[in-house]
């Protein structure tokens, strides 16, 4: 997909802003890491990042980086790949099988979807 210019600018603004925006977990010495390597990665978010928020604090753009592709393009290697795709498949199907519980009490109770669904999927 081909970025509009004030896209490119946008994200080399945010680029440089992002490193004075970290706060890391632990101050012994361990990060900065001094080069890529093999590193393990877990959770949700891994695949699914939240690029700025939920509900009202969402935001619209039309391409982002997750946290799994932007330590791939940064020259790690992710040593929990089968991790992450089993992840995928027990949550897309315990997500369907949410949507169809929510759907079943619509349908049961006769509640408009909107109302139910809010926030729900």
């Amino acid at each position: 997909m081909e970025l509009y210019d004030y896209e490119r600018e946008h994200i080399a603004k945010l680029r440089k802003a992002a490193p004075e925006c970290m706060v890391l977990l632990k101050s012994d010495g361990s990060f900065p890491l001094g080069a890529p390597g093999k590193i393990a990665l877990y959770g949700n978010a891994a695949r699914k990042t939240i690029k700025g928020g939920t509900g009202s604090g969402d935001v619209n753009v039309r391409a982002f980086t997750t946290v799994e592709e932007g330590l791939e393009k940064a020259g790690f290697t992710i040593t929990t790949k089968q991790w992450l795709n089993d992840y995928d498949a027990v949550y897309a199907e315990e997500n369907k099988k949410f949507k169809a519980a929510i759907k079943a009490r619509i349908a049961r109770e006769g509640f408009g979807s909107i109302m139910l669904g809010i926030g729900a999927i």
